[in-house]
């Protein structure tokens, strides 16, 4: 190749280097966009897919409880469902129905059995269609063995009968027994008694009151003397 051949390749070359080429922006941004709407289509069938499967899931969990339980609505977060206005119902020994309700609820799938319930209120039957009433501030409910823990405050009432105050209890639904070993104050019709433990045996109509138990009963002789310290009484509400 002369002298002439070779200038005439090299000046081909630069200018083929040197000439216009067409942008590779619009291209860039149409694949940009494709990647973008492939992503949410993703996001989109995941969502559709786990969804009705952790509903499922969480219907399921309540469904095997061994208690009758309606709800408002229920929210999901992680394994714990929150739970609006739930209502429990579950059976005593002797057939009769009670009922929990609450403002709130969480049931953790883990231990579905297990409510925490904020404002809960139960609702018992007794003998000649008496009903007791029972309502705390916080209450953690183990649907499997009928029993309950409540805290921040609690009432039990029957009617005019009796109306009964105390910081915290224990309470088998199953068998009717409440117990505290927290300070009580019982006021009946007739007069008050306060301790600093307590059972009450609802099947049984007995309630026994143990340390510095004092009474108040006008009308009678020994109104106001407290027992001693560790002394028990047994009254009937």
């Amino acid at each position: 190749m002369n002298d002439n051949a070779r200038r005439a390749a090299n000046r081909d070359r630069l200018g083929a280097i040197a000439a216009p080429r067409p942008s590779a922006i619009p291209d860039a941004k149409r694949h940009s966009r494709r990647v973008a709407k492939l992503r949410r289509w993703i996001i989109w069938i995941c969502a559709t897919i786990l969804g009705p499967v952790l509903m499922g899931v969480a219907f399921k969990s309540l469904r095997l409880l061994p208690v009758d339980l309606r709800f408002a609505r229920i929210g999901l977060e992680g394994s714990r469902i929150t739970i609006e206005t739930p209502k429990l119902v579950g059976y005593r020994k002797d057939g009769r129905p009670y009922e929990v309700r609450a403002r709130a609820g969480v049931q953790d799938m883990n231990a579905p059995e297990i409510f925490e319930l904020d404002g809960l209120e139960a609702r018992i039957e007794n003998d000649n269609d008496n009903v007791t009433m029972l309502y705390a501030a916080k209450g953690v409910y183990d649907a499997k063995h009928d029993h309950g823990e409540m805290s921040g405050g609690v009432r039990i009432h029957q009617g005019k009968r009796y109306d009964m105050r105390l910081e915290g209890a224990s309470m088998d639904f199953r068998t009717s027994v409440l117990t505290s070993g927290q300070p009580v104050t019982l006021t009946l019709e007739t007069g008050e008694i306060t301790a600093q433990s307590l059972e009450l045996a609802q099947s049984e109509r007995r309630a026994t009151f143990a340390g510095k138990v004092h009474s108040t009963f006008p009308g009678r002789q020994d109104d106001g003397a407290p027992d001693d310290d560790g002394a028990k009484q047994a009254a009937q509400p």
